[in-house]
């Protein structure tokens, strides 16, 4: 039917092409061959009326394509092309371009003048740009899916790092501040774990042997900040904004950076992780080195403005949790004074 119709359209089309050539070359003079070529030309007119040649609408019943159609009871049973279409469609909906987002822009000075001797040629992605309407969880949540997809196939593309922004004015000029933004990010990437393991819910997070981790990946974290001076190794260069970056334990790995030690060859460097370490030192921001590797990983997170021994930023306690130890520990110290004092009494008593 379609063949036919083109066809039809064609020879109309044709046909009015024609009666217009021989109506201007024989409209000079009247003649018989003017005359029909101007009724022909009329014809055509008529005939290249759309409507006289569209599709005719059915009169007919048309068939009902549902009728008999069993019901799909469970979804795993649906085509893998319709789990397909509506898998495709969702991502479409929820992802982003994470390779070439603003985040990634803002952090392009920290990226390329760190010291760190595989920065600028890692494969880093950006949570979306930061949206001051919002609060710090919700703009977190928009860039879960995408770092839920960075995880699962990083490995495989050797990525190297999600990089998360917070506003430098309401957290990176203050270093507690700073820390207090930090642990909310990490706080809500956990809540949303898809394996529910929720490591910032642990008890253990300032402790030895607690690290990051999502989806079962271990994950270290590295935070940058306009608070940090020019001379400490988490010096921003210039960015007006505080950064978080996630790096999958397996970057360190494919990287080849070795097994961690607190010995340094200062003198002859050999190895990936001794060539950062100088490298750092040589450019004015020596980082500090414990003499064990029996630390919480924690405490090097948020590092303090000033680095060293008992120098540490507690940015996994919320605001206020501190003064509300203090004030637990001295209602007990009372309530044991107490208890001591009416003892005292009950034995005078006697």
């Amino acid at each position: 039917a379609v063949a036919e119709q083109f066809s039809w359209k064609l020879f109309v089309d044709f046909s009015r092409l024609i009666s217009i050539c021989i109506f201007l070359i024989c409209s000079l003079t009247f003649t018989w061959y003017s005359f029909v070529s101007l009724i022909l030309l009329l014809g055509s007119l008529y005939l290249m009326d759309r409507e006289k040649y569209t599709e005719k609408k059915s009169t007919e019943f048309v068939e009902n394509p549902y009728k008999g159609v069993r019901r799909v009871k469970d979804e795993d049973k649906i085509p893998a092309d319709l789990r397909q279409k509506y898998i495709d469609n969702i991502l479409d909906y929820v992802l982003y371009d994470a390779e070439n987002c603003e985040t990634l822009s803002h952090f392009e000075p920290v990226k390329t003048n760190t010291h760190c001797t595989f920065a600028r040629m890692s494969k880093l992605w950006g949570a979306l740009k930061y949206n001051p309407a919002l609060s710090v969880e919700a703009n977190v949540e928009r860039s879960i899916p995408a770092f839920i997809k960075f995880l699962t196939i990083g490995s495989t593309l050797h990525l190297d790092g999600f990089v998360f922004e917070l506003p430098g004015e309401e957290f990176g000029n203050d270093v507690e501040k700073f820390g207090q933004g930090v642990r909310r990010v990490l706080k809500c990437i956990s809540d949303h774990d898809p394996v529910r393991y929720h490591c910032m819910n642990k008890s253990i997070v300032s402790g030895i042997g607690w690290s990051f981790e999502f989806d079962y990946v271990p994950i270290f974290v590295t935070t940058f900040a306009p608070c940090y001076s020019e001379n400490h190794s988490r010096y921003a260069f210039g960015a007006e904004s505080g950064f978080i970056l996630l790096q999958p334990m397996y970057s360190f790995a494919i990287h080849d950076i070795g097994k961690d030690t607190p010995f340094t060859n200062w003198d002859d460097p050999k190895t990936v992780r001794d060539k950062i370490r100088v490298a750092y030192k040589e450019n004015g921001r020596p980082y500090y080195i414990r003499d064990t590797l029996y630390y919480p990983m924690a405490h090097d997170l948020v590092k303090p403005l000033v680095e060293g021994p008992g120098n540490v930023i507690e940015w996994w306690k919320k605001d206020g949790e501190e003064e509300e130890e203090e004030e637990e520990e001295e209602e007990k110290e009372s309530g044991d004074e107490n208890n001591t004092g009416q003892e005292s009494e009950d034995k005078k008593t006697i």
